[in-house]
């Protein structure tokens, strides 16, 4: 759910998390390229036109039973055999979206959007807040991206990475990413938004610059201390879920 600016900073700072073993952090560091791209390229989704089950392994409307990169390597077990370190590390970032991802549906976006009632709004309007409080991180951490990002995630090359995506779907997908982080480049986030909700992306932009409407659509149901703890908390799960990842089903890339 947070887009790729979001998830390249959460890999950005597992990079230098110490609370990773220093075998781990290696490894990631040999691959960054590889682990840039796997951190954001489950939302290739979009321009592949295939739904969330297929890349996230989880439905919005279902209850997440197991941890969504686990039924991944269930549905595919071929990827538990990846035999070389771009591909290891490829899969450590993709593993980190899914938790990512799968901390926030459940932190966040369920028991804070759909599942508890904002007094006097209608569901579209939670629609758009959610995108609201998502552009502010957005926003944020493009700005917090450090500047070998862009150069190195363009050195990326999958090769067959994934049996659900196409190599040149991951290729897009980088390539849309890695011009909007660019020295000079321009952030495409409202743009996607827009057509998302059906909205001006200047309309957007309108709300996200008066802090009066802020409040009113979005902080004053979610707070900032709430979006605070939330991030907090999914970036624990991050880190421990890619720990858990690495030593329990490749140990051997990452062994000293």
């Amino acid at each position: 759910m947070p887009t790729p600016f979001t998830h390249l900073r959460i890999a950005q700072n597992l990079l230098a998390d110490d609370q990773l073993s220093p075998s781990c952090r290696a490894l990631l560091h040999r691959q960054k390229p590889a682990f840039q791209l796997g951190s954001i390229v489950a939302d290739a989704r979009v321009a592949s036109g295939v739904g969330r089950e297929v890349t996230h392994f989880y439905a919005y409307g279902r209850p997440i039973s197991a941890r969504p990169w686990r039924l991944m390597l269930r549905e595919y077990p071929t990827l538990k055999d990846a035999n070389d370190e771009p591909h290891l590390s490829f899969l450590a970032g993709y593993v980190a979206h899914l938790a990512t991802d799968e901390a926030w549906a459940l932190k966040m976006v369920r028991p804070q959007f759909w599942e508890r009632e904002w007094r006097g709004v209608e569901r579209r309007d939670k629609f758009l807040a959610l995108h609201l409080i998502l552009t502010v991180m957005d926003e944020r951490d493009e700005r917090l991206l450090a500047s070998w990002q862009a150069e190195s995630l363009a050195r990326s090359e999958p090769r067959d990475w994934l049996p659900f995506m196409a190599d040149d779907v991951l290729r897009g997908w980088r390539d849309l990413v890695a011009r909007q982080i660019v020295p000079g480049g321009e952030s495409e986030t409202l743009a996607i938004f827009g057509r998302r909700l059906k909205r001006d992306p200047a309309e957007i932009r309108a709300i996200l610059d008066d802090p009066a409407l802020m409040n009113l659509t979005l902080w004053r149901h979610v707070s900032r201390e709430a979006l605070a703890s939330v991030e907090r908390q999914a970036y624990a799960f991050t880190r421990d879920q890619l720990a858990v990842f690495l030593t329990e089903f490749m140990p051997a890339p990452v062994s000293a």
